[in-house]
């Protein structure tokens, strides 16, 4: 069984989340937090997809630095399909054989606070980051 600090605070977090998101999964070792159907804001195809969020072996004390979207995402600019931003296939992705894609923050640890900021935090802020042109 894991114990501390960081395994509390990360189930605690978790069990935040599945109010929202009912068939999230939080790996047994806090490794990682599986958001399955997550909705992604307009503009993008298809509308929903699976977020893979990674919390670094420090968190809280630093957040997350982006996180895993299922393959084959697109966004509609101008009328067409384009590839996303920051989305990359193989940059930093140990989970691009099970399907998912990076998606690069840029500099986030100097927006993060662990006493105000969380996982629940981070997931809400994912789709205002997916929100944004690139």
């Amino acid at each position: 069984m894991i114990t501390g600090t960081r395994h509390r605070r990360l189930a605690n977090e978790a069990r935040q989340l599945a109010v929202a998101f009912p068939r999230l999964e939080l790996a047994a070792d806090d490794s990682w937090l599986v958001i399955p159907d997550f909705r992604l804001p307009s503009g993008w195809t298809p509308p929903r997809t699976t977020v893979l969020v990674v919390p670094p072996l420090n968190y809280p004390e630093a957040g997350p630095d982006g996180f895993y979207l299922a393959a084959r995402l697109s966004r509609i600019v101008n009328g067409r399909l384009v590839q996303p931003g920051h989305y990359f296939g193989k940059y930093k992705n140990p989970y691009a054989a099970a399907g998912y894609h990076w998606y690069c923050l840029e500099d986030q640890a100097s927006c993060w606070d662990p006493h105000y900021d969380s996982l629940v935090t981070f997931v809400e802020a994912i789709r205002t980051y997916l929100g944004t042109p690139d």
